[in-house]
């Protein structure tokens, strides 16, 4: 209780200056580890300070009393030297405190940042979401509304209405399914994990996906020549591979290229999903792995912008790392790296 009123007392002490920081919830909480890391030194410090202090003191008394002096110089030298003593030690202790209060207050900025940055992306996609979900909401009880309210309702058009009911319920529960799949990454989660014929699975996708790019007429090349097994989960991999194509043939052009290939490198197995689709900017890469995130060509799609971040977390959770390369008249590169099991 009385460290809480002290604590009280230096942030309202603090928050009356005039500071360039911006007062929030993240400003009061490095003032509170600064306070209790002060509290902390001046302790530490000052019995270590009044320790030193007394057997200073009390060696440079004996010696003293030991010259043989007369003993009014000597207790004039003890007291002088005592007052000077006394000030030297306060003068440091505080410049000690002063160095350890600014030292701490900075030092606590880099341990919450992470937090703060966590905290920040918690709130963005607590906000996402909560978008998300009111699109189709509102969908459902606007055309519900409307359908009650119309007194000519047949038959036709109330099996319309509940068919568009039906199809919106369908994307509804396809967001809640896809935030519940990346929920359970966000958490401790025990995974089925076998020797997988990596090579094997891709091939098998990729086949999969031949026809749909059949349609569009894109030129689909399967270079696929490495020989490896990893230890991983059969139905996640084959959700990131078909994520990852089913992408590049939806963002390739018409007559586009699209070519898979793999290689291993450093004991890992890297597959290469490589489209001539139209380049993807900086600031769109930075951010493609984000949750609920869609450039200005994804908008035009279907889609909540959830599937890259399944992605990323499902082969992460593999020991394995995604990226994606994008270049001006080349085209958009996924590269996918698993570690080979042994």
């Amino acid at each position: 209780m009385i460290m809480e009123k002290l604590f009280k007392q230096f942030e309202e002490l603090v928050i009356k200056w005039k500071t360039s920081f911006k007062i929030d919830e993240f400003f009061k909480a490095r003032l509170r580890l600064t306070f209790y890391y002060s509290i902390t030194a001046i302790i530490i410090l000052g019995g270590a300070s009044i320790v030193l202090y007394n057997t200073i003191l009390s060696n440079f008394t004996d010696s003293i009393w030991q010259n043989g002096l007369d003993p009014d110089i000597s207790q004039a030298i003890i007291d002088n030297t005592q007052d000077i003593l006394l000030n030297r030690f306060l003068t440091i202790d505080l410049l000690i405190v002063i160095f350890i209060i600014i030292l701490g207050f900075f030092v606590t900025q880099k341990t919450l940042k992470p937090i703060k940055s966590n905290m920040q992306k918690q709130k963005r996609f607590i906000a996402d979401a909560s978008h998300e979900f009111r699109t189709p909401s509102a969908i459902i009880i606007s055309g519900l509304e409307v359908a009650l309210q119309n007194k000519k309702l047949d038959f036709p058009l109330a099996k319309k209405t509940i068919e568009n009911t039906l199809e919106e319920m369908r994307e509804f529960s396809k967001l809640s399914n896809s935030l519940l799949d990346i929920s359970k990454y966000d958490m401790e989660k025990v995974v089925e994990f076998e020797l997988v014929d990596i090579n094997e699975l891709v091939k098998y996708v990729s086949e999969k996906n031949k026809n749909l790019a059949q349609l569009k007429n894109l030129n689909f090349e399967i270079n696929l020549k490495s020989k490896a097994h990893i230890l991983g989960n059969k139905m996640e991999l084959n959700r990131v591979y078909y994520n990852i194509l089913d992408n590049a043939i939806k963002y390739t052009p018409m007559t586009g290229t699209i070519l898979v290939s793999d290689k291993i490198f450093d004991g890992k197995y890297i597959l290469s999903i490589l489209n001539t689709g139209d380049a993807i900017p900086k600031e769109v890469i930075n951010r493609i792995f984000d949750p609920f995130f869609r450039g200005e060509v994804a908008r035009n799609t279907s889609g909540a912008g959830l599937g890259l971040t399944l992605v990323k977390k499902i082969v992460e959770n593999h020991k394995g790392t995604i990226m994606i390369k994008s270049e001006l008249n080349k085209g958009t590169e996924v590269i996918i790296s698993l570690p080979i099991s042994s």
